[in-house]
């Protein structure tokens, strides 16, 4: 798991719950799946999750629930301050041994009449996390794990829909694959990755390796890998005085246009205005 790109996530293992806070504009995360759930709070600006084809936006005050092994992709470069949780389903299972048998879905788009009450209770929930966050009184993050706790109370008997799912082979072998894939371009991403290198190193034609992966990945190869790249450029932009053109060359971008106009498109800004702020 590449520590740039799933930062927030590393240490589910061991705690159980992670919550990541970010105040500044940029936040990116490249299409992946993990068994986490995953909720995002955006507590100024507008951004979006991309998961099961469609677009759910992400709005100040509102929250946006992700369930586990889902595609997903967040953009949220107009979300200037935000937070994402992570709650382990083998840690929710200690209270909830039969979770699997469970589907979770909240979105404010989705949302039925009913629920809003429930839905706008998470959010006054969620208000309190930056607070506990700013002030940071004894014990806080005990406060605030009892707070994503609750929510999760709210979420199960208010928004989990009961369904026998049947893991089949051939679904097995589809996450299998992508494992496979995404393993490749962590460690390659920073090479020029041809389709014939990739697809033959998995065993498959060019023409069934891309429609494999559009199809279940929601985007096509070439634009993933560029994304890959984008997030360790950010972080490198961010966290070194490197040179922007020596940033960019060094994690695989050699069009420098091409380059410019992505990072655009997915930060809302330009890498040297990124600098500057």
């Amino acid at each position: 798991m590449n520590n740039v790109i799933y930062k927030q996530i590393y240490d589910l293992d061991k705690t159980g719950i992670s919550i990541h806070y970010y105040t500044q504009r940029g936040e990116y995360t490249p299409p992946h799946w993990h068994s986490a759930l995953e909720l995002h709070y955006a507590l100024n600006g507008t951004g979006e999750i991309i998961f099961e084809k469609k677009k759910h936006a992400l709005v100040s005050g509102e929250f946006l629930l992700v369930d586990s092994n889902v595609i997903h992709h967040t953009q949220c470069a107009r979300v200037s301050m935000g937070i994402s949780i992570y709650v382990s389903r083998d840690f929710l299972k200690k209270y909830i041994p039969d979770l699997d048998a469970y589907r979770l879905e909240c979105s404010r788009e989705t949302l039925e009449r009913e629920k809003l009450e429930s839905y706008l209770k998470i959010c006054e929930m969620m208000k309190e996390l930056p607070r506990m966050y700013i002030l940071q009184p004894t014990g806080y993050e005990m406060r605030c794990e009892a707070i994503v706790m609750e929510v999760m109370f709210v979420l199960m008997n208010e928004f989990a829909v009961r369904e026998i799912r049947e893991e089949s082979t051939k679904d097995a072998r589809v996450m299998e694959r992508l494992n496979e894939i995404n393993a490749y371009v962590r460690e390659h991403y920073k090479e020029t990755i041809s389709l014939e290198a990739i697809s033959s190193s998995l065993g498959l034609s060019r023409e069934y390796f891309c429609r494999f992966f559009k199809q279940h990945m929601g985007i096509n190869y070439a634009r993933h890998v560029n994304l890959v790249r984008l997030v360790h450029i950010y972080d490198d932009i961010v966290n070194t005085q490197d040179n922007i053109m020596v940033i960019a060359e060094k994690h695989g971008f050699t069009n420098y246009k091409l380059f410019t106009r992505m990072f655009r498109e997915i930060y809302g800004c330009t890498p040297s205005s990124l600098r500057k702020q």
